[in-house]
């Protein structure tokens, strides 16, 4: 038996539609006293159902879905946007949020019961959702009749917590809620598996940006040029600092609270804005609280402060971090200009280096805290302190000075500091990378280094090799291929005298004394002048034993002795006790004398030792005129003639067992020094004249100009050569036919292979 379907007719079935939304609408009106029947929701969705699926021309799934808009246009326009607009300011938000969030609650209703339109309909004719549907009349409806007054609400309200007022943040979330979910829908509704959602993208928060965002953004800007206005007048500027670090916190907090995320990096931009880059400058030059006044206090925690804001800019010439290190690095300059301005007056400059130390750790402990090591703090540091630190003080460079300072540290009996050895090993090998005449410093250091190693000084060999090795991770091994040969020679020297000792004692020779001799390489070593000094005949019978040791065993060397850098321990016999003397070759020469006759005028002694007589007088002053007065003058002048007489002081004596005079050679003379900075010049000419070589040796043609530039590029790690020395060095190689000029272009230069 076949049972007819009854169809249901247009206007009835909606009219049964229209029932239950009228039943929802109205519980929804009562705050959900009661919940929506079971049973008629049931009801309502079959003849949803059966209206769309009853045979054409009876099928109304194109009238229902017509009707479902229409629906909600009828009941926004005569409950909801009447509701809103009877209220105003604060109230006004409140029904604004109350009723987009019960829309939602009848959208998701109205879903579920023409569900079966958004799954069947709606594909097969490319309609909207009917979730977008209920979303756009709400927009169409209500939102573009009243979101200019919510906004103003908005806005309002957001100025009133800037001014310290207490608000309600929820009621601002929900609002603000509202613009955002309008641009899109999907995240407000439960999406079935399989429902096609479709993808908007970014333009999901077109209407919060166009309709809130713009507005806000555009107000802030105003709230806060008008603030900081008033601030930079009257607050100092650690003040003003503090005041625009609480702000921008609490422009973050009010994002997190009831703005949307994407709105906080634009909102702090234009905060940055009013409040940083526009005050910047006038900022930074307040005479008695600006940057130059905090680094003048060392006011760390507002240098800390204005880093840290100061970051958030862009860094341009005149904005954000690039102009406060230039204030920094004229900072430093000053301050270390003054330092060389105050060591300039001083008649000893040993506390120099020292004093640059102290400062560099001052300044680097500025750039690594409150700079937070900014590179552009670090670039600014290097800058500063390589224009005071390439200074002279008087007569002497920063790098004798420094050498020197490395000299009393490593030798024995010189200034001990306090703190690791290594840690200042490091922190004078950054000032060293500071230095221009980095050559200056390696002469001076080797020399030094030299008489360390020879007299006996050296503290440390560990510490000698440190220094030598971080030297070399800085500038090359080449660079300290000399001072590593150095110490190589003292300890192939070690095994020499072990040998020496084994030769005497298998050929039953007696020397009748200790004898060390140290074998030096010519290369790595200063040159030093050879010497007619004439020795007494103990010391001839060691140097000529040694020399016959040396030729028996290499074939190919030829010994050159240095007598003024030997020391000798002789016993003096005083009437009070015998005291053993450490004191130079040159002075045992001189004292020697004494063995053999009771007295000697100054012109006897030279013509004895064959010391020339400026030298001779200078031991002679050591031995009478010092604190150990070995010997007795007269008459008692502090200056020594030619016809002076000398005696051997019998009547002196000391505490001490064994006493080490003043050698004289452990400094540095005025002499050597000329004679370092004259090596120096010499060995940079000859410097010049490689790169030049090779330089053109790759290029074969090239200009003046950039030939000069390329040469000081390769050598500004050991020196920076001034252009009219690369020129001279040109000219040489030009007359010696290395190089020639180009016959059509004078400043054009050619190879010649």
């Amino acid at each position: 038996m076949n049972t007819a379907v009854e169809v249901i007719p247009l206007e009835a079935g909606w009219e049964k539609m229209k029932e239950g939304i009228d039943k929802f609408t109205q519980i929804m009106e009562d705050n959900f006293r009661e919940s929506f029947p079971l049973a008629l929701h049931s009801e309502l969705y079959t003849t949803c159902y059966a209206m769309c699926t009853q045979k054409a021309p009876q099928n109304w799934a194109d009238d229902l879905y017509k009707r479902y808009g229409t629906m909600y246009e009828t009941q926004l326009k005569s409950t909801v946007l009447p509701a809103i607009k009877a209220q105003h300011g604060e109230q006004m938000l409140q029904e604004f949020a109350k009723r987009w969030k019960n829309h939602k609650l009848l959208v998701r209703q109205m879903w579920k019961l023409f569900v079966y339109l958004d799954r069947f309909y709606i594909k097969r004719v490319s309609a909207l959702p009917l979730k977008a549907v209920g979303v756009q009349k709400f927009e169409q409806t209500v939102f573009s009749e009243v979101k200019d007054d919510v906004r103003s609400g908005v806005l309002s309200l957001i100025e009133k917590e800037r001014e310290g007022e207490q608000i309600d943040r929820d009621l601002l979330k929900s609002v603000v809620n509202v613009f955002v979910e309008i641009g899109d829908w999907r995240p407000l509704f439960p999406t079935r598996v399989g429902e096609e959602i479709g993808d908007i993208g970014a333009a999901r928060l077109n209407i919060y940006n166009k309709e809130l965002e713009q507005q806000l953004i555009a107000a802030t800007s105003e709230f806060y040029a008008r603030e900081s206005a008033s601030w930079i007048g009257t607050d100092s500027c650690p003040e003003y600092m503090k005041k625009a670090e609480k702000r921008l916190a609490e422009e973050v907090n009010r994002v997190a609270a009831y703005l949307h995320a994407s709105t906080e990096e634009k909102l702090l931009k234009e905060c940055e804005q009013q409040l940083l880059a526009n005050h910047q400058s006038a900022l930074m030059d307040k005479e008695e609280t600006g940057c130059r006044a905090l680094l003048r206090e060392e006011k760390t925690d507002d240098l800390r402060r204005l880093h840290k804001l100061f970051q958030r800019l862009p860094s341009t010439t005149t904005c954000g971090l690039q102009p406060i290190s230039q204030i920094v690095r004229e900072h430093i300059v000053d301050v270390g200009m003054t330092l060389v301005r105050k060591e300039e007056a001083e008649k000893d400059h040993k506390n120099y280096a020292q004093q640059l130390i102290d400062l560099h750790d001052k300044y680097l402990a500025l750039v690594q805290g409150p700079f937070g090591n900014n590179t552009l703090f670090q670039k600014v540091l290097k800058e500063a302190f390589e224009v005071f630190v390439n200074k002279d003080i008087g007569q002497s460079t920063t790098a004798e000075l420094l050498s020197t300072f490395c000299d009393n540290i490593m030798k024995t009996g010189g200034d001990k500091i306090e703190g690791e050895i290594d840690t200042i090993l490091d922190k004078i090998v950054m000032l060293f990378s500071y230095l221009s005449d980095k050559d200056m410093f390696a002469e001076f250091y080797r020399k030094q280094l030299a008489k360390r190693l020879l007299l006996n000084r050296s503290a440390s060999d560990d510490d000698e090799r440190s220094l030598i090795t971080k030297l070399k991770y800085r500038c090359g091994a080449q660079f300290t291929s000399k001072l590593e040969g150095m110490l190589t020679d003292m300890n192939v020297s070690k095994d020499t005298q072990s040998n020496f000792q084994s030769f005497l004692n298998s050929s039953e020779s007696s020397l009748g004394m200790d004898c060390s001799v140290t074998v030096l390489t010519t290369g790595f070593w200063p040159t030093y002048k050879v010497d007619e000094v004439a020795l007494p005949m103990e010391l001839l019978r060691c140097v000529d034993t040694f020399t016959r040791f040396y030729e028996s065993r290499t074939s190919h060397r030829k010994l050159k002795w240095i007598h003024n850098l030997g020391t000798c321990v002789v016993i003096g016999r005083f009437d009070a006790k015998p005291i053993d003397l450490v004191i130079s070759t040159y002075q045992a020469c001189i004292l020697m004398l004494f063995n053999q006759e009771e007295a000697y005028t100054t012109a006897d002694i030279a013509a004895s030792t064959k010391l020339s007589m400026e030298e001779l007088k200078k031991y002679l002053q050591t031995l009478s005129l010092s604190k150990h007065q070995i010997l007795t003058k007269n008459p008692k002048t502090k200056e020594i003639s030619d016809a002076d007489s000398f005696t051997f002081n019998r009547k002196f004596t000391d505490r001490q067992r064994k006493i080490k005079m003043s050698l004289l050679v452990t400094k540095v003379s005025q002499d050597e020094k000329q004679s370092t900075k004259q090596t120096v010049d010499e060995d940079r000419k000859h410097a010049v004249e490689a790169s030049i070589v090779r330089v053109m040796k790759a290029r074969k043609t090239m200009p003046h100009s950039q030939l000069v530039m390329e040469v000081s590029q390769q050598l500004m790690k050991l020196f920076k050569p001034e252009p009219k020395v690369i020129k001279n060095r040109i000219e040489s190689l030009i007359s010696r036919e290395y190089l020639e000029r180009d016959k059509d272009n004078q400043g054009i230069y050619k190879y010649l292979a």
